[in-house]
């Protein structure tokens, strides 16, 4: 099995080869956080596609890698974590994001490994609270912290008021912070 330290100065010096390995070690990886993300809302072709496009992004910064501060898998996993995410924003028939399928991933999206300070812990117990405020209100805290979808964007695919929106945010972040003791 080729290390990191390996498969990084393959990239460098032969990117094709090193592009070649990259996806037989970690294609079952990134296919399944991908599809974890999208699958009953785009085709198979376009899970794949967007496979692709994370393979080709890590081929086009491979000069930018720094293994201290992650390994390639890791640095992989958070790309393709954000081109789902990307794919899954930029779909305009999706109005609804079941509460039950929110993970700790979604809230690792935003923290690159190295800036990470929650844990995962922590993170499981922040879900816990927003699944507990129900429908809409946890959707809507999880559409405009998390997916930073404005009031607007939020109000138009919800359909509910722009103020209204507003409205619950800011109960429900009363709550949360009740929740978790004042750690929000």
């Amino acid at each position: 099995m080729i290390s990191d330290i390996e498969l990084l100065n393959l990239l460098n010096t032969k990117p094709e080869a090193g592009l070649k390995v990259m996806m037989e070690k970690y294609m079952p990886l990134i296919y399944t956080i991908i599809f974890n993300k999208l699958s009953g809302i785009y085709s198979k072709e376009d899970i794949e596609e967007c496979v692709s496009d994370v393979f080709l992004a890590i081929f086009q910064n491979r000069y930018r890698i720094n293994l201290e501060k992650g390994s390639i898998k890791v640095f992989l996993a958070v790309v393709a974590k954000r081109k789902a995410i990307d794919l899954y924003r930029k779909n305009k028939n999706n109005n609804y994001i079941p509460l039950e399928d929110i993970s700790e991933d979604l809230f690792c999206i935003e923290n690159h490994v190295e800036a990470s300070v929650v844990t995962k812990e922590n993170n499981s117990i922040l879900i816990n609270a927003i699944k507990s405020l129900g429908e809409p209100d946890g959707e809507i805290i999880i559409r405009k912290y998390y997916l930073h979808q404005s009031s607007k964007d939020i109000s138009k695919e919800l359909g509910i008021k722009v103020n209204t929106i507003d409205k619950k945010v800011s109960r429900c972040m009363g709550k949360l912070k009740k929740l978790l003791g004042g750690i929000i």
